[in-house]
């Protein structure tokens, strides 16, 4: 059988990854991170650093890109759970970000499940909240 040559990208598409201006290329290329999110929900951020984090539960962390750039994160199941904690490289927010599965019901006992697996309390949260009822910010507010 003939080995069929591919030719090369032309000349005037863009990148994959990247944004897509004016010359399109036909593929555009989401990150493995970007698809995987899409699943879940972010409801909280944390103090503590994402390798301490991933280190307590002996959690591999994965590089992978966003939009705003590289991103560091870990996905994992608790009691039938699914999590993921994630840390955008170069952001001014220092937080580890806490997604939670669309599918999960009742995040305030998801949030607890996990700062008891973390052994941590609250008192690691730096916000709380979801995208549609906004976000509070714990760092200004006392803990109770």
């Amino acid at each position: 059988m003939a080995e069929v040559e591919v030719p090369g990208p032309r000349p005037d598409w863009e990148h994959a990854p990247g944004y897509q201006g004016g010359k399109r290329n036909p593929a555009f290329q989401a990150s493995m991170w970007e698809y995987a999110v899409s699943s879940f929900r972010l409801v909280a951020g944390l103090s503590p650093s994402l390798d301490v984090l991933a280190a307590r539960l002996r959690l591999n962390i994965e590089r992978s890109w966003e939009d705003m750039g590289p991103v560091d994160a870990a996905m994992f199941r608790i009691q039938k759970i699914d999590f993921a904690l994630s840390r955008l490289e170069g952001s001014s927010c220092p937080d580890v970000f806490v997604w939670v599965s669309r599918a999960q019901g009742d995040v305030d006992a998801a949030l607890n499940l996990l700062l008891d697996a973390l052994g941590i309390g609250e008192e690691a949260l730096t916000f709380r909240g979801d995208i549609d009822t906004g976000f509070v910010d714990l760092r200004s507010e006392p803990q109770t």
